[in-house]
């Protein structure tokens, strides 16, 4: 059974974006304004694509959705740091239907919609532990085509003000990793299903066990839209404020838990709690992060 993993890099597309891009000039402005995309980018190379690199299964594909009118310098970057790792592939398109873009993916996935194969999806800024996708293998033997699959166990990294701090972060149906086992006919992909709500209509296997993701929250977070180009996730929202409160470590000062750091070092043998959190400390310098990448400078 196939796995294709799924992932929108700054695509100017009607799912992705939202109501506050409508046109190129919005897209320029906000979606691809050189502040956000120095943040985007960082997080990418530095939390994101390790995981995909380091997977112990190789066998899977994992497509980058992106625009072909995204400035150069960006779309050169993301082609020279996928360039090595064989799973991944950039799907450049003018085509702001995500369902008409991925559909020949679809079928390439199930051999021409004559087997059935697993789908799941990603953020950029966010990352998988390196077990994912031979941990999803074996998950989806157990689900009958139709089903989905969540692995509910991961860290929430986060930029509270200037501070970055980790913590544990259980969340079902979470988005990041979120699979779907399509029957062999089937056109679904992650991006149609709304992941809070697919698993009251269809069978679910989920597995809380093991340290299954990273979430990011930072500056450019764009979950509630794309009204502005640095967003307030760095802020005391609720969620950040229940994830300090929530930890008497944290509450008192700290920015890890003795829990968070057994999950990083479970999850991403590759890095270390504290270079990622370095990596969500840097997304509150865009500027500095485009001199350092050699991107356009905000």
């Amino acid at each position: 059974m196939k796995i294709f993993g799924h992932c929108r890099f700054s695509y100017f597309g009607l799912t992705d974006t939202g109501r506050a891009v409508r046109t190129l000039e919005d897209a320029g402005r906000l979606l691809w304004n050189p502040a956000r995309m120095a943040v985007r980018m960082h997080l990418f190379q530095q939390i994101l694509l390790p995981s995909i690199r380091h997977q112990s299964d190789g066998d899977f594909d994992f497509v980058i959705v992106t625009s072909n009118e995204m400035p150069a310098p960006y779309r050169e970057r993301l082609e020279e740091l996928t360039a090595d790792v064989p799973a991944i592939r950039v799907l450049a398109t003018s085509d702001t239907d995500l369902g008409g873009v991925l559909r020949p993916i679809v079928a390439e996935a199930s051999l021409g919609h004559s087997a059935p194969a697993v789908h799941f999806r990603m953020d950029d800024d966010d990352a998988l532990c390196t077990t994912y996708v031979e941990r999803l293998r074996g998950a989806a033997r157990r689900v009958d085509p139709g089903g989905m699959i969540s692995f509910s166990g991961g860290v929430l990294g986060f930029l509270d003000g200037e501070v970055a701090r980790h913590c544990a972060h259980i969340h079902p149906y979470v988005a990041i990793g979120l699979a779907v086992v399509n029957e062999p006919e089937s056109r679904m992909h992650p991006y149609r299903m709304r992941h809070g709500k697919h698993a009251n209509i269809v069978p679910s296997y989920m597995d809380p066990t093991f340290t299954a993701f990273h979430y990011t929250l930072h500056s450019t977070n764009n979950t509630s839209g794309y009204g502005q180009t640095i967003q307030t996730a760095g802020d005391r929202t609720p969620r950040i404020t229940r994830s300090v409160e929530g930890n008497p470590e944290l509450a008192a000062g700290g920015v890890t838990t003795p829990d968070a750091e057994a999950r990083i070092a479970e999850a991403f043998p590759h890095t270390t709690g504290e270079a990622l959190r370095a990596a969500i400390r840097d997304s509150a310098r865009p500027a500095e992060l485009a001199e350092r990448l050699n991107l356009p400078r905000p």
